[in-house]
């Protein structure tokens, strides 16, 4: 599905990094990706098929399509508390985004992570192509 696509596609700026947020570290299942067009369109996937892995200063996004998996992966760090950057680093299917960068305001709730785009540090794309996405997700073992 696109809209799966889409959510690992995004990725903003970074300062003056904070110290790494360990609760962040591992797995999680992506239960709810809600993605936010500027005209205003809205696409929403629950189908669980995509999976986030945090580790060091390396994030991957993975989902299962019917075509195979989508994978891209982003350097990222905790810029301030509760929001990470992440700078698109490889895509199998979104290579004109490598390089862009996005902020995510996150929240971990025990097992929960919830994530919003924040505002764009660099923006390769036009802005009606990059939309607003909201995450639910949950931790899960990893592979």
């Amino acid at each position: 599905m696109k809209c799966l696509a889409l959510f690992l596609a995004f990725a903003a700026p970074w300062s003056h990094a904070a110290a790494p947020d360990p609760a962040l570290a591992g797995c999680w299942r992506a239960t709810r990706i809600v993605l936010y067009t500027q005209d205003g369109s809205k696409a929403e996937d629950a189908s669980g098929r995509c999976m986030l892995r945090f580790q060091d200063a390396q994030m991957e996004s993975a989902c299962r399509t019917s075509s195979g998996t989508a994978t891209t992966t982003y350097r990222y760090e905790v810029v301030r508390p509760q929001v990470y950057a992440a700078t698109m680093a490889g895509s199998s299917f979104r290579t004109e985004m490598v390089g862009s960068t996005r902020e995510y305001e996150y929240r971990i709730d025990g097992d929960r992570l919830r994530t919003v785009t924040a505002r764009f540090a660099t923006e390769p794309a036009a802005p009606a192509v990059v939309p607003r996405v909201e995450t639910e997700a949950v931790r899960t073992p990893c592979p």
